[in-house]
């Protein structure tokens, strides 16, 4: 059973230092990085070399495919106040973590 928050986590992850593949045998998300141990990093690399058939290399999701999801999604929004400031949120650096920031704020106050 593959870890849905650990795939998505990898898919998310834009740093160029970071590598992610799926075990198409176990499900799990394996993770390999160039400030890891360089021998930890060796072994997991041959590894999948060896069984290429069995490690399916995760994608990263390029940003501006993020934010046309973030933006596709703030046009469906019902509540004028809440699309009003998710459409704040979007401009500039940090347009991702405002987002977040914004449903998570008001997710708390609608359960309240």
């Amino acid at each position: 059973m593959v870890d849905v928050n650990a795939l998505s986590t990898a898919i998310e992850d834009n740093s160029w230092e970071h590598h992610y593949y799926l075990s198409l045998e176990t499900g799990e998300v394996v993770f390999d990085s160039d400030y890891m141990d360089e021998e930890e990093v060796e072994r997991l690399r041959s590894e999948i070399d060896e069984n290429s058939d069995c490690y399916k290399p995760i994608p990263r999701a390029e940003s501006y495919e993020g934010y046309q999801d973030m933006a596709d999604f703030i046009v469906t929004v019902g509540d004028e106040h809440l699309r009003e400031l998710l459409e704040v949120a979007i401009n500039g650096k940090g347009a991702f973590r405002r987002f977040k920031d914004v449903l998570a704020c008001y997710a708390d106050e609608r359960e309240k």
